[in-house]
């Protein structure tokens, strides 16, 4: 038999998957929108790919180009453990990484604007919007890193779960790769396997970078369509006619919400030492892109990476 803390978090997952079929069926959220794609409830183990959609690392713009290469029914997707991929015939496993400053930033102001209609709906649910009883969350993005630099909420559980309804931001990337979980990923401590994390990293047979989202796609057609489109060839006119997909939470936001950069110093670096292992898996991803793009560019005789963008991907990931 199950542990009870174990049934209780099998419990709360089916009441959130619960809630947003609910909030579809009553129209609270527009089934509609691309988003709502984004991610599988059920199972597709015999599908063709899986890919590890870790929040805030571009996860719905890739899902939607690999079901625009493959079909969506032969794509895989969800907020899971890499380990996960275990459980399926699945041909090809795809992981994005991001730098992971960013990817912090983007945590945080993912809860501050709370636009995403899921996300307006479950925390409502939860009198946890602004306003609401159960608002906690910090008023900036520097106090939120203050908050968890010095008082860190370590345990299992997800983003609905949490005090302030927002992510963990101690090395989310590496925690997902490094996780063993039946289903839902949810997991907030300093530190992971890491060796495993270096292990399924490269064991993925598709890595993509954000900061690189173009080449990225064009790996995805190499690997997945066996062709690659006019448009990538960085040394070809035809480069610059690429649309990046972008399937954004922030649909209803028109606004903006700046940058890591513009944060004081010792936020940064608060930053940076909460996020150690995402740092290195960065450079160790960026590293393996760079090698399986020039692979790709000899297979099909047209440069994919430019130097430039190759520079600022090696400068990022230092």
């Amino acid at each position: 038999m199950l542990p009870y803390r174990l049934k209780l978090q099998a419990l709360r997952a089916l009441q959130t998957a619960f809630l947003l079929r609910l909030a579809v069926a009553g129209h609270s959220i527009d089934s509609d929108l691309p988003y709502w794609d984004c991610w599988d409830q059920k199972v597709k183990d015999e599908a063709k790919v899986f890919h590890l959609h870790t929040p805030k690392v571009a996860g719905c713009s890739v899902v939607e180009d690999l079901s625009g290469m493959v079909g969506r029914d032969e794509v895989f997707s969800d907020e899971v453990c890499f380990s996960y991929s275990s459980k399926g015939s699945y041909e090809n496993t795809v992981v994005m990484v991001r730098e992971p400053r960013a990817h912090v930033y983007s945590m945080y102001q993912f809860c501050h604007l709370a636009v995403d209609p899921g996300y307006r709906f479950m925390v409502g649910m939860r009198q946890g919007l602004k306003g609401q009883a159960n608002y906690h969350l910090a008023s900036s993005f520097s106090e939120w890193i203050n908050e968890w630099y010095e008082s860190p909420r370590w345990g299992n559980y997800d983003i609905y779960e949490d005090y302030e309804f927002c992510y963990c931001p101690y090395n989310l990337q590496s925690s997902r790769l490094a996780c063993n979980s039946e289903k839902d990923a949810k997991y907030c401590y300093a530190t992971s396997d890491f060796e495993k994390v270096m292990k399924n990293i490269h064991s993925a047979t598709i890595l993509g970078v954000v900061e690189a989202y173009h080449e990225s796609f064009c790996l995805f057609s190499a690997q997945l369509l066996d062709s690659l489109p006019e448009h990538c060839d960085c040394e070809s006119p035809a480069w610059s006619s690429y649309v990046k997909t972008n399937v954004s939470h922030h649909d209803h936001f028109n606004g903006t919400f700046g940058s890591i950069y513009d944060m004081p110093k010792d936020i940064i670096q608060k930053v940076d030492s909460m996020t150690q292992e995402d740092r290195a898996l960065y450079k160790a991803g960026v590293e393996r892109f760079i090698v399986d793009i020039n692979k790709v560019e000899v297979r099909f005789g047209k440069k994919i990476l430019c130097e430039s963008q190759s520079q600022q991907l090696k400068l990022q990931a230092a």
